[in-house]
């Protein structure tokens, strides 16, 4: 086992500035994908998915394949108890509207893509957490 890899927390920040006016789209912005990015951005690299999608309809069809969000989150990090979330962190929320989605710990606050670019919700709304890391070799 090799020497565990620090977060760069300045390349977090600066990738979540960047998408800071980027609305939701299921070609690239989702919750899955974003998730994915910050990973990278703090690591170099995150565990591969092992499907794409493009559309909502074909996003649908790769989180079944998948088994859903939750269960393919559960096999590519390990999940810890939502207290112990850090900024950088995945977090599992549930929406009426979407079920159950990813968004990233920031603080006392957790982000995700939203209708009209980033959209924050309180920690409290944090029903799971996993501890980020990258792409294991």
């Amino acid at each position: 086992m090799g020497v565990p890899v620090r977060r760069d927390r300045k390349a977090l920040i600066a990738f979540i500035e960047a998408r800071a006016a980027m609305a939701h789209d299921f070609d690239g912005n989702d919750c899955v994908s974003f998730t994915m990015g910050a990973v990278a951005a703090q690591f170099g690299s995150h565990p591969e998915i092992g499907v794409r999608w493009h559309d909502e309809r074909s996003a649908k069809r790769a989180i079944a394949t998948l088994g859903g969000i939750e269960a393919a989150t559960d096999a590519r990090f390990a999940r810890i108890a939502p207290h112990e979330a850090q900024f950088g962190d995945i977090a599992g929320v549930v929406d009426e509207e979407t079920g159950f989605h990813l968004m990233l710990v920031e603080g006392q606050m957790l982000v995700a893509p939203g209708e009209a670019g980033l959209a924050r919700l309180p920690r409290s709304r944090m029903v799971a957490a996993w501890r980020a890391r990258g792409a294991v070799s």
